[in-house]
């Protein structure tokens, strides 16, 4: 006849219960620990995402849903949605979630794109960023057309941080600028002033300006307005630091010698081969120099195009 063991209680149920739920959901639990974490980490997290993985997170559960609007960070790249390059899928993407965004503030606003179909929405992307207080602002587009940003981007008191690269810049004849706060300026090689003396311009907003990075080679229809008039002053006091290939044409010399002039407090200045249109000027990166002594360094040509001017004098 067979034995049969006493039948456990219900104690001892309870505690093998607990047991096996332990070991078969080791995984969950580990999933569980970062949802437990208070939210101002959970954003922390989210920020080192792209706006297209943070949104994705909202599937985990409705806590997820509920985080990801908060993000401070916003960084939208169209190459790394499958599917989006096409119709509007990716300006109804972004369109939708800056719709959804709540965040008190908007520390940076990161946009690469190469749609094309996507073109007519920066303008209106970037309006509804200044609005929203934006301190850092990066534009990189691939477009098959030049894109003419708003007058309301160079007139935004919150902004501290500008990178450009893709742009049409040639609307800044028709307002004047205002940065007070912007300590980084990036000009990308793929930008088109239009006029290069609106580089003078453009500057000569930015009061506090400490790093810069003037790229554009363009030289199409060059010349006009500041070569005309002379009136523009150009203090750059804070700039430190200053990467120049930009090319000017004869016609815009004027604007050349006043971005030149402001460099005086610099600390560190590279020039590429393109700068101030000298082919004879080979790559320069000069750290602690002042003004005078770079120009006697830069050659003969760079020193007889700029001698007529009594501050560019090397002796």
């Amino acid at each position: 006849m067979a034995e049969f063991s006493e039948a456990p209680s219900r104690r001892q149920r309870t505690t093998h219960s607990r047991r096996q739920r332990t070991t078969n959901s080791g995984g969950d639990d580990n999933g569980d620990r970062i949802s437990q974490l208070p939210d101002v980490l959970l954003l922390q997290i989210l920020s080192l995402l792209s706006t297209k993985q943070a949104v994705a997170t909202g599937i985990l559960s409705k806590r997820w849903r509920l985080l990801w609007p908060s993000v401070s960070l916003l960084d939208f790249d169209d190459e790394s949605s499958s599917g989006s390059r096409g119709g509007t899928g990716f300006a109804g993407f972004v369109n939708s979630v800056l719709l959804r965004h709540d965040a008190p503030t908007v520390e940076l606003f990161r946009l690469r794109c190469a749609n094309p179909d996507s073109s007519g929405e920066v303008p209106t992307w970037l309006c509804h960023m200044v609005r929203r207080g934006v301190e850092h602002v990066e534009v990189l587009l691939s477009l098959s057309r030049y894109v003419a940003l708003p007058r309301s981007l160079f007139n935004c008191g919150t902004l501290t941080v500008l990178k450009l690269d893709g742009v049409f810049l040639n609307t800044l004849s028709s307002f004047s600028v205002s940065l007070p706060a912007i300590r980084v300026l990036h000009v990308g090689d793929r930008v088109l002033f239009g006029c290069h003396d609106y580089v003078v311009k453009l500057l000569a907003g930015c009061p506090v300006l400490e790093d810069l990075v003037l790229q554009s080679t363009y030289k199409d229809a060059c010349g006009g307005v500041f070569c005309t008039d002379g009136n523009i002053v150009l203090n750059l006091n804070h700039l430190e630091r200053a990467k120049l290939g930009f090319s000017w044409k004869k016609r815009c010399f004027k604007s050349m010698v006043l971005v030149f002039q402001a460099l005086y407090n610099v600390s560190y200045l590279s020039l590429s081969d393109t700068a101030v249109g000298v082919p004879q000027l080979s790559t320069l990166c000069f750290c602690s120099l002042n003004l005078k002594k770079l120009l006697y360094m830069c050659g003969f040509d760079l020193h007889v195009k700029l001698a007529g001017h009594s501050e560019f004098n090397s002796t």
